[in-house]
């Protein structure tokens, strides 16, 4: 038969042995989960980022289209006067140009505003998923150091019952 110390000996040390393991299996899922989310987030932030440049680009595409219809349309009405033979007047366009032209720059600064918008829209978003990624590795690292933590108290608890437990019956 064993002897009893031996017993004891060896069931402490199973015992807080079994804790740490169970300890590191919790950290390293912990930071697993931790290192997934982060990837997640990683690859929708690129792909944020790219819908911001694609909207740069697309508020310019419009934006010169807008400029580019203005044009042609003072290219035809100045095409129309000529063409009518009142050329040397130019009262109509003196009237309509100047409401053109800041109707054009409100529909200009109405673009850029959008566009404006929708890319610090998806700027906050990228700093949300950045601050999500760094929770969610504090808190792997609190999952990880509570469950090591967990793991000596179980140790020093189950030795300190050893001795009581040797001291009372040895």
């Amino acid at each position: 038969m064993c002897d009893p110390i031996s017993l004891l000996i060896a069931s402490v040390a199973v015992s807080s042995v079994g804790g740490f393991v169970s300890a590191a299996g919790q950290s390293a899922m912990a930071q697993s989960e931790a290192d997934w989310r982060n990837y997640q987030l990683e690859i929708q932030n690129r792909q944020l980022a790219e819908d911001q440049e694609l909207t740069r680009i697309q508020a310019l595409e419009t934006e010169n289209k807008r400029l580019d219809q203005n044009r042609r349309l003072r290219a035809a009405n100045e095409a129309f006067l000529a063409g009518s033979g009142v050329g040397e007047s130019r009262s109509f366009l003196q009237g309509v140009e100047p409401q053109g032209e800041r109707a054009l720059r409100q529909d200009v600064a109405s673009l850029r505003l959008q566009s404006a918008t929708q890319i610090n829209r998806i700027a906050d978003q990228i700093a949300v998923n950045k601050a999500e990624g760094q929770f969610a590795r504090a808190r792997a690292d609190l999952t990880s150091s509570y469950a090591y933590t967990n793991a000596a108290f179980n140790a020093a608890s189950s030795i300190t019952r050893g001795a009581y437990l040797y001291k009372t019956r040895g």
